[in-house]
């Protein structure tokens, strides 16, 4: 399977039209609030997306990328929280046509710009903006040093990267099938350390490193308390990822508890 076919798992464009309408929000005006239940597609939704946006420095009208950006949800929380511009790529074409859609309806397409384009070959000019994001993207990404080479490439000087994704833990491989990956074939997990060593190699300086398995995990855990119950929200991560995204949440839930997984975010900037 192609990346992007396991991203979409079939009519993607229909999945979320019927989810809204059973949400009561498939019209044209939309607040970003909204649609955070299903546009922030990675591990802990928008509470990660909030953190992350503390930890960095943003001002008006400066240019953010954001890489592997989804359906652009934290494209459009950034942009609205800092009044910045946000140009998100990601190699699937139904999360940027459904992500296009959704910036119109929130008003915000003229501050979120998205195209189809993959993160080792960014389209974009060198030293061109003044922070990237990447959330729980780098898994599925085989040559880590090119993708980082890239955005290093397209940053400004003293710029910050700030990612998140679950490294390579101590106790061997992950249980799959994971909310990205459904064999070791589309999963390109590394140490930790190993990734600091290569952002230093490249040239990124001041790289702050934090653990997240406990948030993780208690992320998890929340998601899959609603299955197989009448609680289970009409929006969220299982509109997107199919009928099997709660089994694929306890693989990876099970996969930080074994330490076979360890979830990190590290900030670091362009030297």
């Amino acid at each position: 399977m192609e990346i992007d076919q396991f991203w979409t798992r079939g009519n993607l464009k229909e999945r979320i039209a019927n989810a809204l309408n059973e949400a009561g929000l498939n019209k044209a005006n939309l607040k970003i609030e909204d649609l955070q239940p299903i546009d922030q597609y990675h591990a802990r939704g928008i509470l990660a997306t909030k953190e992350l946006a503390e930890k960095v420095d943003i001002k008006e009208n400066q240019s953010i990328i954001d890489v592997g950006c989804g359906l652009a949800g934290p494209a459009r929380y950034f942009a609205n929280k800092f009044k910045c511009n946000v140009y998100g790529v990601d190699i699937t074409p139904a999360f940027i046509e459904a992500g296009t859609d959704f910036n119109k309806r929130t008003k915000m397409d003229n501050k979120v710009h998205l195209q189809v384009s993959d993160g080792n070959t960014l389209p974009f000019d060198n030293s061109m903006f003044d922070g990237a994001i990447s959330q729980h993207v780098t898994m599925n990404i085989k040559n880590r040093e090119n993708f980082f080479t890239e955005i290093f490439r397209v940053l400004k000087k003293d710029k910050f990267f700030a990612f998140s994704e679950h490294g390579l833990g101590p106790k061997g491989n992950p249980i799959f099938p994971l909310p990205w990956a459904d064999n070791e074939d589309m999963s390109f997990l590394i140490n930790p350390d190993l990734t600091i060593q290569l952002l230093t190699k490249i040239g990124f300086k001041n790289i702050s490193f934090l653990e997240t398995s406990k948030k993780y995990m208690e992320g998890y855990q929340k998601s899959l308390k609603s299955k197989g119950t009448l609680d289970v929200p009409k929006l969220g991560m299982h509109v997107i990822g199919g009928p099997t995204m709660f089994e694929r949440q306890k693989n990876s839930m099970l996969s930080i508890k074994e330490k076979r997984t360890l979830p990190f975010e590290i900030i670091c900037y362009k030297n």
